[in-house]
């Protein structure tokens, strides 16, 4: 089964300059690495150097790792770099991937790459914005109906890909960096919640934050 995320309703006031720059360093960096396994041994997040909290987010171990992650950071990052700006936008990705890294490697400790924690706390920090707005999905199964898209609220989409970085905790066996993706998701959100609160980053009218959604207010 495939899933994955392809598009949000979520208005765009600002060009996502930043968020664009990461994905295209990302990918030249990465496609370097498939074509030179040094790179990738030179960059990998192994608790050797304090520079892997950096190299560790530019590559990856293959195409799919590199399009799953980017499609999630286009999709979600675009939205929120327009959101807080793209100053704002970058210090908060990397501090999620270097938090992701972190919560790697004291609770993990293997070997990794990839820059799922930053992805990942680019969609924490989505969820305090937009959980009621709406992400459209593509999805790919081996029985009929073999493939379509479906949309639902933000809000079930993540949640759903939490609860899967969870049992991946919980039940472990596969070469993913589950807490890289919860330590840069619960940063991500955090960040997300205090710009919020504090009126640093305000939303519209017509938008609905999640403290909006708990303090039982409706989107018009």
């Amino acid at each position: 089964m495939l899933l994955l995320p392809i598009s949000v309703d979520v208005p765009m006031y600002r060009r996502p300059i930043s968020n664009i720059a990461i994905i295209v360093i990302t990918a030249y960096y990465s496609l370097g690495g498939f074509a030179n396994p040094e790179f990738v041994r030179e960059a990998v997040l192994d608790g050797s150097s304090p520079g892997g909290l950096l190299s560790y987010m530019l590559v990856h171990g293959g195409f799919l790792h590199l399009f799953g992650n980017m499609i999630f950071l286009w999709v979600f990052g675009n939205a929120m770099c327009a959101k807080v700006g793209n100053g704002t936008y970058l210090v908060i990705y990397i501090a999620a991937g270097i938090a992701g890294g972190m919560a790697h490697l004291v609770l993990d400790g293997a070997p990794t790459i990839g820059a799922s924690g930053a992805m990942n706390g680019i969609v924490g920090m989505y969820l305090i914005f937009y959980p009621l707005n709406n992400v459209t999905c593509f999805y790919l199964l081996p029985l009929p109906p073999f493939l379509g898209t479906f949309s639902l609220s933000s809000v079930w989409m993540i949640l759903l890909w939490l609860i899967f970085d969870i049992r991946g905790v919980i039940m472990g066996g596969a070469p993913v960096a589950y807490w890289a993706h919860l330590g840069g998701f619960a940063v991500g959100f955090g960040i997300g919640a205090v710009l919020l609160l504090s009126g640093a980053i305000r939303v519209s009218d017509t938008e609905c934050s999640l403290a909006d959604v708990l303090r039982g207010k409706t989107p018009y």
